[in-house]
């Protein structure tokens, strides 16, 4: 009786840790089933990971502190998710009934916490604690800072499309939209490189503020308007006073700011041979600050006014990039001068 006790308890035992594999087999099989359709369904645009930047998924509410960014994310296409802009923007006009949210400066926290934004783009480093206030709300700051040459500039427009549509999908946007502004670049650049180069200057303010060597605005002036930057020789956005007897410059570009009066009434300019032959062009300074595709349209009408006769070739090939150089610098320029008029546009300059 006892052995056939034991036959039976071992008989149901088994019986038992049968039907609980089959159960566990089942239940693996819909978890790896789950597994491989979570899987299959993922957006691989999301999350976006670069750098520093991390941004979980597409961003519905975006805020921009620079009137360049502003400028650059309507131009991908963001116009419709800009919930928010700076105090300086005022383009493209469809977008300036905006809600201003301050500077990158003085951001005004109150109004981002209404707004509740995903991302907050600048082109300048934010107070580490707005940084953290704007996380703490659940928005990702992105720094895009002004680009000193074509590459950085292609850089911001394809970091920024990749922080409003995804790693994939963004990436090919900004490439695209950039690849249209690259031809013209190419094609100012291409020319610059063949043209006989007159001295230039850029006169931001009177009576000796303007470009000099070390400024982002140089690079621009030497590569895509085919002249000689007749300051590059010195540093801090001056030409030193002492100096002045010896600038003669062909052309003359300069703020719009300036009345050009100014340069048949100062002594410094009426003897130059740009004042004589009437080669003196005013320039928007901000379309140059700001780097969008209006940066492009301004710098070809630049190149146009000194070389009129020269037709652009716009399905010409990229040339080969010399090797960056340090200006020289001079005893003159100080750390103060460097600052007095960086290219940000959040800070710009009042006349």
């Amino acid at each position: 009786m006892a052995n056939w006790l034991k036959r039976y308890v071992a008989v149901l035992l088994a019986g038992v840790l049968a039907l609980t594999a089959a159960g566990c087999n089942k239940d693996d099989q819909e978890d790896s089933g789950e597994s491989s359709s979570s899987e299959a369904e993922r957006d691989p645009n999301w999350p976006v990971s670069m750098g520093d930047i991390r941004i979980p998924e597409r961003p519905e509410a975006i805020v921009s502190l620079s009137p360049a960014l502003t400028e650059i994310l309507c131009e991908l296409g963001a116009q419709d998710r800009l919930i928010g802009i700076s105090d300086y923007c005022d383009y493209p006009e469809s977008v300036t009934d905006r809600t201003r949210c301050g500077t990158a400066q003085v951001v005004d926290l109150e109004q981002m916490e209404e707004l509740e934004p995903d991302v907050v783009f600048t082109s300048s480093p934010l107070t580490q604690e707005d940084t953290v206030q704007l996380q703490q709300m659940g928005a990702e700051v992105v720094v895009l800072g002004y680009a000193r040459t074509l590459d950085e500039l292609e850089e911001v427009y394809v970091t920024a499309a990749t922080a409003i549509d995804g790693m994939l999908d963004g990436e090919d946007l900004g490439v695209e939209v950039f690849s249209e502004l690259k031809k013209g670049y190419q094609a100012l650049r291409s020319a610059s490189e063949t043209v006989d180069r007159p001295g230039a200057i850029f006169l931001r303010m009177t009576p000796l503020t303007m470009a000099t060597g070390d400024t982002p605005l140089h690079e621009w002036l030497a590569n895509y308007v085919g002249v000689e930057n007749d300051a590059a020789g010195y540093t801090g956005w001056q030409y030193p006073q002492e100096e002045a007897v010896n600038l003669y410059p062909d052309v003359i570009f300069y703020d719009v700011s300036i009345d050009p009066a100014y340069f048949q009434s100062t002594q410094v300019y009426s003897t130059t041979d740009a004042v004589k032959q009437g080669r003196c062009y005013p320039v928007d300074t901000v379309l140059l600050e700001r780097q969008s595709a209006r940066m492009l349209d301004t710098l070809m009408e630049m190149f146009l006014q000194v070389h009129p006769d020269v037709e652009l070739d716009f399905e010409a090939p990229a040339p080969e990039p010399e090797p960056e150089t340090e200006p020289e610098p001079d005893e003159t320029s100080s750390s103060e001068d460097e600052e007095m008029l960086s290219l940000d546009d959040a800070t710009q300059i009042q006349e």
